[in-house]
């Protein structure tokens, strides 16, 4: 996975004002999954924060074909705030709006996307037998730094001639982690980073015995299967997903097949991989089986539409042959010159789009069409069908240029 796509993956955003207190008690599964910024509710802020980050860490280039800059990134979150309405003209990193707050922002979720991306190479077999231990170290100087032996040694660590140095499937790094993640950072802006240790010197420090052998299995592949063990819940009713929705609304949705909950960001995200792999390799049809779904219609929608009340209960289905067709017409270049083409990466904004479009319209043959204006206001283009069951159906997804 490379550090645009943990980004991208990363579709959940917060509903409600959830401080970092309220932050750090939230389930592992949960924070790994999500994009948030602290008391922001803007889905549109947070979506312009993710993909312009993706951007910078992809190293796209703008229409004038200059790499996107961290400070053009900067510049851009600070203007989405403002667009959002929820910029109060201050300097403090409090203010969604400043300069500090953009920074935090990029850095936190830039790193975790690196510090996932060098966690996986870290934690093969391979790399394990040569450096099986790593060293919690300050990269970056901070006026205030936290007190990190402490922090270590109360969360279990042990100390190595005064060196905070693990094993690397020791649980000890998702002690230290605000996040829940074992790998950096570790908290907000914290400076801190970890550094690889040799089998040599980990033998001569006494972390290990001579003859020692790391486990087959990646700590980094445990660590995701029980985040996906820690989102499994007993029925469509349980409490902790009533819980989940409450603060994550429709965006959580219960699996009945795996008894989990899911996001459906992540979810698009996923077949989407694997549909465009099919695509690019010529196959006139795809065989995805999975069906991602969003969730519930919007008030609007449901206002529009004269939906009965229990519609609102049914989510969005998507099918994998109607991405398949987004490929075709829609993604990369688009058929109609009235459009622009999609990345792959908007695709994760459907669910964002069905649950608070700024319009809905009746369209041909009994569809309906959602609008949302887009961050570089253009407009998203969203089109759906009733089913007969109650539910509904997705048909396609395009974004299409504003009149001016």
């Amino acid at each position: 996975m490379t550090a645009s796509e943990y980004i991208l993956r990363k579709s959940i955003v917060t509903n409600g004002e959830m401080s970092s207190a309220d932050w750090d008690i939230m389930d592992a599964a949960i924070k790994e999954r999500a994009f948030v910024s602290s008391r922001v509710e803007s889905v549109n802020f947070l979506d312009t924060c993710r993909s312009r980050i993706a951007d910078l860490l992809e190293n796209r280039r703008d229409a004038d074909g200059a790499l996107v800059s961290r400070a053009r990134v900067v510049s851009d979150i600070m203007r989405a705030a403002r667009d959002a309405g929820i910029a109060r003209g201050t300097a403090s990193l409090k203010d969604p709006g400043s300069y500090a707050r953009a920074n935090v922002i990029i850095d936190t979720n830039a790193g975790m996307a690196a510090g996932y991306v060098q966690a996986e190479l870290a934690s093969s077999h391979g790399a394990r037998m040569a450096f099986p231990a790593q060293e919690l170290l300050r990269f970056e100087e901070r006026e205030k730094p936290r007190d990190w032996k402490t922090r270590w040694t109360a969360a279990g660590g042990k100390l190595y001639g005064g060196r905070m140095i693990a094993l690397k499937g020791d649980p000890i790094w998702i002690g230290i982690s605000r996040f829940g993640n074992p790998y950096p950072p570790f908290d907000f802006n914290s400076g801190m980073g970890v550094e690889d240790v040799s089998y040599d010197e980990a033998v001569e420090l006494g972390v290990i015995q001579e003859g020692y052998e790391p486990p087959e299995k990646s700590p980094l592949a445990e660590f995701n299967e029980k985040l996906e063990l820690s989102m499994e819940v007993s029925g469509p009713k349980s409490e902790r997903l009533k819980e989940m929705q409450k603060t994550f609304g429709d965006q959580i949705q219960y699996n009945p097949h795996t008894k989990k909950m899911y996001f459906d960001g992540a979810m698009i995200h996923d077949v989407v991989k694997q549909v465009r792999t099919q695509f690019d390799a010529g196959l006139k049809q795809t065989t995805v089986k999975a069906k991602p779904s969003v969730g519930c219609p919007s008030p609007l929608f449901c206002e529009k539409a004269g939906t009965a009340p229990e519609a609102a209960t049914n989510p969005l289905r998507l099918s994998p042959s109607a991405i398949f067709h987004l490929f075709q017409d829609h993604i990369g270049k688009d058929k109609d010159s009235r459009n622009i083409p999609l990345l792959d990466r908007e695709l994760m904004l459907i669910g964002h789009v069905w649950r608070t479009p700024d319009s809905v319209d009746p369209a041909k043959d009994g569809k309906w069409m959602l609008t949302k204006t887009a961050s570089d206001g253009n407009l998203y283009r969203l089109v759906v069908l009733p089913e007969s069951s109650g539910g509904f159906s997705f048909h396609t997804f395009y974004k299409e240029k504003a009149v001016k």
